[in-house]
């Protein structure tokens, strides 16, 4: 069943913010085209092999400084990815983000992991549409739902650096993108957020999805809505 939320907003939406619900169901995703992505400008960057042993519990490795994953289960390296603090010492920094460039991996040296983790990227669109035009004595009301890019698997570290082929979909007029980075099974539609916004710009912002083994969502809304 397709489950709708409405909300009712301005056409005018330069600039402020503005709520528009989703609606989404556990149906397979249709096919849509490619991701407008630019090109990956991060070639460069290329997972260590993974040569560390494994071990049944995740210990420090005191003579490299790195952290033994290769013993965690989802759970473990769920909360240790979680709580991998950033090398920039700031509060409550993470060492795993996903952000305008994609995955990017910045861990504080004694606490990096002493391989390559590897990590799932989903990444949806968020379609738009106008069900009501904006009058003189009401606003106008936005439907949106989401629709499956692709799922795509990457190893991030040891080393510092951004993670190629990663970034989040690009917007159009009236479509905009979420990009989830995660572990274990895949995200149901219905764990998406409900409560997006339309904002005047397209720098992508957090976004909460509440499901186990999510390590950061993005969002980026669509260009325009003048046109949907």
């Amino acid at each position: 069943m397709r489950s709708a939320r409405k909300l009712l907003v301005p056409a005018a939406a330069a600039a402020a913010l503005f709520a528009v619900s989703g609606c989404s169901d556990d149906e397979p995703a249709k096919d849509k085209p490619a991701a407008r992505s630019s090109p990956s400008e991060l070639a460069q960057y290329t997972a260590a092999p993974d040569t560390a042993p494994a071990t049944q519990s995740p210990t420090t490795d005191t003579s490299t400084k790195c952290v033994k994953t290769a013993g965690m289960n989802v759970e473990q390296l769920t909360e240790y990815l979680k709580e991998l603090p950033n090398s920039s010492g700031a509060h409550q920094s993470q060492g795993l983000t996903l952000d305008s460039d994609g995955l990017n991996f910045t861990p504080d040296p004694t606490q990096r992991p002493c391989k390559a983790v590897k990590v799932k990227l989903a990444r949806y669109w968020v379609d738009l549409k106008q069900t009501r035009e904006e009058t003189a004595v009401s606003a106008a009301r936005f439907e949106y739902e989401y629709t499956l890019i692709d799922v795509t698997s990457h190893k991030a570290g040891p080393q510092n650096g951004r993670v190629p082929d990663s970034a989040p979909a690009a917007g159009s007029d009236c479509q905009g993108s979420v990009s989830v980075v995660y572990l274990g099974d895949d995200i149901p539609l219905r764990s998406l957020p409900s409560d997006l916004e339309l904002t005047d710009t397209t720098a992508p912002v957090p976004v909460e999805v509440n499901e186990d083994g999510v390590l950061s969502a993005i969002y980026v809304s669509p260009v325009s809505v003048v046109s949907c």
